[in-house]
């Protein structure tokens, strides 16, 4: 069965019905980052090649598990669901709070559930994309309620003097709460179906070096030397052939999605892209031809927070009541591994 059909010949339709999100406890400038970390860099380089004004790191006492749960209460709340009402929870993290048990379940405990599944999924910056494409999987063969989460603390895990990638990143966590609902036949049609109407994801695992930690699993466990060598701190060799795989797969791979379902560009309501650079975003919007105002960005504020990137733009969307009624929004994320995905959803 194809990503397409388990939802376009499903008679129920699937919901969005709550979103939260947060971010770290300690907000960041391009100013007060230089000074605190002692970076030799311009401000001025990083206004102008990136596109941030501030991130937000958590806390010396946070970890990766309490900004998803601060962000799946909220999402909860608004959903009006209670944790031990849902079917499954997802968590899409590459920062786990350990390598082992899974986020999920110390998330899961904090937040006073027990007996569903609880998982995570891995995905770097395509994180929220994966665990959409599992939530919907589940939806559509009987679950009634998923709690899906991205969250990642990049922080953690940054060499603070590299300088290709201190500036890109900031910590945070976005909850969405998907619900199954029946619908009347006359809006069963895929072309009347509120909720997400596709969803796929796809890896290139070629580049699975191209963003990379490269300590602390079982090809190289960390060792003094490997941790003196900072190997067990965030890696990304070159920034320009990640660059340029993020211009090529936004525009592919929404492209496809825009195919699939014979919809054209200017269809399309609102685009919330994965945040991975401004500069990147305004290119991509420019090499697709999409009218900026159509594009969610929030990079300037918060930089890359990789798997909570796209669920904390779609939180802030609907915050910001950009999101009406009868809107399709285009969902994409590209990220380490290569992974990616894009998601339709008419709300």
């Amino acid at each position: 069965m194809n990503s397409k059909s388990y939802l376009t010949s499903n008679p129920n339709q699937f919901v969005i019905a709550g979103t939260g999100f947060c971010v770290g406890e300690r907000c960041f400038t391009n100013a007060s980052l230089i000074e605190t970390f002692n970076i030799r860099i311009r401000e001025s380089f990083i206004k102008k090649n990136i596109g941030i004004e501030t991130r937000y790191f958590v806390s010396d006492t946070q970890t990766t598990s309490d900004l998803a749960v601060e962000a799946a209460q909220k999402a909860l709340a608004k959903a009006n669901v209670s944790v031990n009402q849902l079917d499954r929870l997802i968590v899409a993290t590459s920062t786990p709070d350990h390598s082992t048990p899974s986020t999920a379940c110390i998330v899961q405990h904090k937040l006073g559930g027990t007996g569903f599944p609880a998982s995570d999924v891995v995905a770097a910056c395509s994180g929220f994309m994966y665990g959409l494409d599992q939530a919907l999987r589940g939806l559509a063969t009987g679950e009634e309620t998923v709690l899906l989460i991205g969250v990642d603390c990049r922080s953690r895990t940054l060499n603070m003097q590299d300088k290709r990638t201190v500036f890109l990143y900031g910590d945070g966590a976005g909850a969405v709460v998907l619900t199954k609902q029946d619908v009347s036949e006359s809006s069963a049609s895929s072309t009347n179906k509120k909720g997400f109407v596709d969803c796929f994801v796809q890896a290139e695992g070629e580049g699975f070096n191209a963003v990379i930690v490269p300590a602390g699993g079982a090809a190289e466990p960390c060792t003094v030397e490997n941790v003196t060598a900072m190997s067990h701190k965030l890696s990304m060799p070159s920034g320009e052939r990640v660059a340029q795989n993020a211009l090529r797969e936004f525009q592919e791979v929404s492209e496809q999605l825009l195919a699939r379902n014979q919809l054209h560009l200017s269809d399309i309501d609102h685009f919330i892209f994965h945040q991975p650079n401004l500069r990147l975003l305004e290119k991509v919007s420019h090499n697709m031809d999409i009218d900026p105002h159509k594009v969610f960005i929030n990079f300037n504020r918060y930089g890359n927070t990789v798997a909570g990137s796209v669920p904390i733009a779609l939180s802030e969307a609907y915050e910001q009541n950009v999101i009406k009624a009868g809107d399709k929004v285009l969902f994409c994320a590209v990220g380490g591994g290569y992974t990616k995905g894009a998601a339709l959803y008419r709300a």
